[in-house]
C-alpha cells in the first residue's frame, strides 16, 4: 500500500471515529427547577459528571435560552431571566460565559469557559422562560 494510500485511510479511520462518537457533554440532561418553575420555565441546571449544577448568568441572553426551549421541546425562549429569578441552586457551577448561536441542538456545544471553571456564585444562575410545551402532529 501506498504512502497517500496509507495516509487517506488514517484520515477516513479517524473522520469515520468523529462522526460515528459523540461527547458525553454534548448530550448532557438539562432540566429547569426552582421557585416557581414549571416543566418549560425554571434554573438551568445540567447533569454533568454524575451530578445536576448551575449555569452562570455571565454573557446569559435570549440565544442561549432559544437552545435550552429547543432542546426541552418547550417552544421559543420569552425570557432569559438572570440572578437566580427561579431561586439560588447548590452544588456545582457548571458553566460560564455560555455564547450560544441560538441554533446548537444542546447548551453544552455552545462556546463556554469549560465544565467546571467559572467566576460566579449562585446569586448568579440562569433562568429561562419558554413559550410551552410544542406541540407535534
Amino acid at each position: 500500500m501506498g504512502i497517500i494510500q496509507q495516509r487517506n485511510l488514517c484520515h477516513f479511520a479517524i473522520v469515520s471515529f468523529l462522526l460515528t462518537s459523540t461527547s458525553p457533554a454534548a448530550d448532557a440532561q438539562i432540566r429547569l427547577v426552582g421557585s416557581g418553575s414549571t416543566r418549560c420555565s425554571g434554573r438551568v441546571e445540567i447533569y454533568y459528571n454524575s451530578a445536576w449544577g448551575t449555569v452562570c448568568d455571565d454573557e446569559w441572553d435570549l440565544k442561549d435560552a432559544e437552545v435550552v426551549c429547543r432542546q426541552l421541546h418547550c417552544g421559543t425562549a420569552l425570557s432569559a431571566p438572570q440572578s437566580a429569578h427561579f431561586g439560588q441552586g447548590t452544588g456545582n457551577i457548571w458553566l460560564d460565559d455560555v455564547g450560544c448561536s441560538g441554533t446548537e441542538r444542546s447548551l453544552t456545544v455552545c462556546q463556554h469557559r469549560g465544565f467546571g471553571t467559572h467566576n460566579c456564585a449562585h446569586s448568579e444562575d440562569a433562568g429561562v422562560i419558554c413559550s410551552g410545551e410544542k406541540t407535534f402532529g
